[in-house]
């Protein structure tokens, strides 16, 4: 056993000796037999993240957070381009995916204010692959966060819409069908009440997605209308497609 320990001391010390201006060279050897996790975030400005730095643990970045670990490490590797090495308590690993953004919190118009990094996951443990000690991931800023954030939430809305604009289609189409114009105006009524309330690019998606086919079914119907000499309902018809060309005119 203690020609065993003999043996890696020499490693140790020859690893000091022969990477002299690597960034901490007996990290990766020590993080073999440590149990909490070390870990490389990368950041293309480390803002005011020095030596200690606190990391927490949040489901988003103004929330409650836990302190999980802190910042043991940082160095520039390029001219634009930090490399934070962190350590995050044993007990908090299993929170931390590859995928788990590492939010860098800072105030940028004030050189003396405390920069920190939250990690965002929830308290459960994830089922994404995990973070593994030596691992390098790329690291975000506040706003990058919020920016990715809105971006998503975006897609899942437009998804949401494309969803119902289908539906609003097949059931039109039902009507068309079944000529029950009544039906017909009163969800032409319900859509111009909803498109009211829509966002500039919901508006915006509506017209060029929604909006030919759309023509195309009033078209339909007000024909039908017209057969019947119902001219009354058909111009009612008329009257709704412009209000719905005018409120999605963006």
């Amino acid at each position: 056993m203690k020609n065993h320990l003999k043996v890696l001391l020499t490693l140790v010390i020859i690893s000091s000796i022969s990477t002299p201006c690597s960034a901490n060279p007996l990290s990766t050897i020590f993080s073999f037999f440590q149990r909490d996790l070390v870990i490389n975030v990368l950041y293309k400005d480390h803002k005011n993240l020095i030596q200690d730095t606190e990391v927490y643990l949040a489901q988003n970045p103004m929330g409650q957070k836990i302190l999980i670990g802190k910042v043991t490490k940082v160095s520039l590797i390029e001219p634009q381009m930090s490399k934070v090495e962190i350590i995050v308590a044993k007990k908090y690993k299993e929170n931390l995916s590859e995928t788990t953004p590492f939010v860098l919190m800072s105030n940028p118009f004030s050189e003396n204010s405390n920069s920190y990094i939250v990690a965002i996951s929830s308290l459960e443990k994830s089922n994404k692959p995990l973070l593994k000690s030596g691992h390098s991931i790329n690291g975000v800023t506040f706003l990058e966060y919020k920016i990715a954030i809105a971006g998503q939430k975006f897609k899942k809305i437009m998804g949401s819409l494309k969803k119902q604009n289908n539906e609003l289609m097949d059931q039109l189409e039902q009507y068309i069908e079944n000529f029950d114009s009544k039906a017909f105006q009163e969800k032409m009524d319900d859509l111009i009440n909803k498109l009211s309330e829509f966002s500039a690019e919901q508006k915006e998606t509506f017209k060029n997605e929604v909006l030919p086919s759309l023509r195309k079914t009033f078209d339909s119907m007000t024909e039908k209308l017209n057969d019947q000499d119902n001219m009354e309902k058909s111009k009612n018809l008329k009257k709704q497609l412009m209000e719905i060309e005018d409120i999605v005119d963006v």
